[in-house]
């Protein structure tokens, strides 16, 4: 279990990373963005559906098991929507910005509280304090390449690993936080703008 989380977090962080790298140096756009959060839903569908085997086999390398049978690639295509949904409606900077807290706060939260947290959260007992802790501090200088306030990334780094906390559902629905933490994170840079 910790190998497959371990693995999940590091694709989480260097997906982060790949996708900024190729949207600011042009390679995709929005319409790339929106074409792949349509195909990666189409393929979720597909594999739900026994119809995709090996794209299943390659997904059960980093996909917890009750996702893989719910919701095939859902971390995934969450994170494409919620940088797609940021790069939308914020200017680039901070979008830039609130993407990387979500990448790195959110891989890094993560593994930080399963092998090193104690403090569990009066919101939600499987998250630890010291993994949020540490994913504000490391996403901080990040995000401060893209919007050199520390006062402003330090709170949307906070607003966004506090968004990773709570399971939020909505019509029985879970929200995942690869949607919520850059949206969150973002709009709080703009508070500072």
């Amino acid at each position: 279990m910790h190998k497959l989380e371990f693995r999940r977090q590091i694709l989480h962080l260097l997906y982060g990373f790949a996708l900024l790298a190729l949207y600011n140096w042009n390679y995709i756009d929005l319409k790339i963005l929106f074409g792949m959060i349509i195909g990666g839903a189409i393929t979720s569908i597909m594999v739900k559906k026994e119809h995709l085997s090996p794209i299943k086999k390659v997904l059960s390398i980093f996909e917890r098991e009750h996702h893989l049978q719910k919701f095939p690639g859902r971390g995934i295509l969450f994170f494409t929507i919620g940088a797609t949904l940021t790069l939308l409606l914020f200017e680039k900077n901070i979008a830039y910005a609130g993407i990387l807290i979500l990448s790195i706060g959110d891989a890094v939260s993560n593994i930080v509280g399963r092998h090193f947290g104690k403090i569990t959260t009066k919101l939600n007992p499987d998250k630890k304090i010291e993994g949020n802790l540490a994913g504000i501090l490391l996403s901080v200088p990040f995000a401060y390449y893209f919007f050199p306030n520390i006062f402003a990334v330090f709170a949307a780094a906070t607003v966004g690993m506090f968004l990773e906390i709570p399971s939020i559902r909505l019509f029985n629905f879970e929200i995942d936080d690869n949607l919520l933490i850059p949206i969150g994170a973002a709009f709080t840079l703009t508070l500072f703008t």
